[in-house]
């Protein structure tokens, strides 16, 4: 299968961004992204070389619209994100025009990597929940949160053990709860959007699909990455770690939609999300929810 490489067009707009001297001399693909592709460009400017991340989309018809709507809002929030002590990236420029190349997003690169194997777990946890606290206390606008989940459509997985407590928490769910409160959410927190110098974390990345929501939505659904990794103890202890950072409790209803997007695709995505970086328990993803999910309950 061939690689996919920004288009002429693509380089051309990334050159003409960046000014008049500049030429784009070389690029590789950063993996574990799913919806767009991530490539870290060198250029060379007045005989110096420097870096950037352009993260391109390839058009596909079905989420053409969906796209162009995500490199704007994007676009917006790393804008704010600008002016905070959030260590997000800085925007160079931002393209929808398929003619140029787009859609796409020009930024700066970063310093670090995505590191899922810390020699020390209780720090790397505590830097997790702390980067989310301050996440949180954000004072930024953004678009009123939106549920990926389809709660008509929710049952037990194929290979659930514990078919039971599937269906107890799809019954607490159907339950409804309103927002206790809201606030500022990055929306899909988790380790793989994280960048680590050593064992530092570095830089947070895909503000896409940034909104204002029910905290618990990241708290969960960083939980729920927790989980299918590691365990549900790991999990457990980001959610305490949180609750100490920010001075708040984790609602149980809201962590339970959360970590109910769990399903079967999940275990054909996350092995590329980690691309070799640290060993997966494939078939023991679902035991593992059920561990999450009886707890959860349990906080009910």
């Amino acid at each position: 299968m061939n690689e996919p490489r920004p288009s002429p067009q693509l380089l051309a707009w990334v050159e003409q961004t960046l000014g008049s001297t500049v030429r784009v001399v070389g690029w590789k693909r950063l993996t574990g992204g799913l919806t767009s592709i991530v490539h870290r460009l060198t250029v060379e400017r007045n005989g110096r070389r420097e870096q950037y991340v352009l993260r391109w989309w390839a058009s596909d018809g079905e989420w053409d619209q969906w796209i162009a709507r995500a490199v704007g809002l994007e676009t917006a929030i790393l804008a704010q994100l600008e002016g905070t002590d959030i260590p997000a990236p800085r925007v160079i420029g931002s393209i929808t025009d398929a003619a140029l190349g787009g859609p796409a997003i020009l930024m700066m690169r970063m310093p670090g990597k995505v590191h899922l194997m810390p020699r020390d777990r209780e720090r790397w946890l505590r830097q997790m929940a702390q980067m989310l606290a301050r996440i949180h206390a954000l004072a930024l606008d953004g678009k009123p949160f939106e549920s990926w989940l389809d709660r008509s459509q929710l049952s037990p997985p194929p290979d659930a053990s514990r078919p039971a407590v599937w269906r107890q928490a799809i019954a607490r769910l159907a339950e409804g709860r309103p927002a206790a409160r809201t606030c500022f959410l990055h929306r899909d927190y988790q380790h793989f959007n994280m960048l680590w110098s050593g064992e530092r974390l570095t830089g947070v990345v895909d503000w896409s699909e940034a909104c204002l929501g029910p905290p618990e939505v990241d708290v969960g659904h960083c939980r729920l990455n927790l989980t299918v990794l590691f365990s549900a103890d790991v999990a457990d202890r980001f959610r305490a770690i949180y609750e100490a950072e920010s001075g708040h409790s984790v609602d149980g209803w809201w962590d339970l939609q959360a970590l109910l997007s769990y399903g079967p695709a999940w275990k054909q995505f996350l092995p590329i999300q980690i691309d070799g970086r640290a060993p997966l328990d494939v078939e023991g993803m679902t035991g593992r929810m059920e561990d999450v999910l009886e707890r959860a309950l349990r906080r009910l």
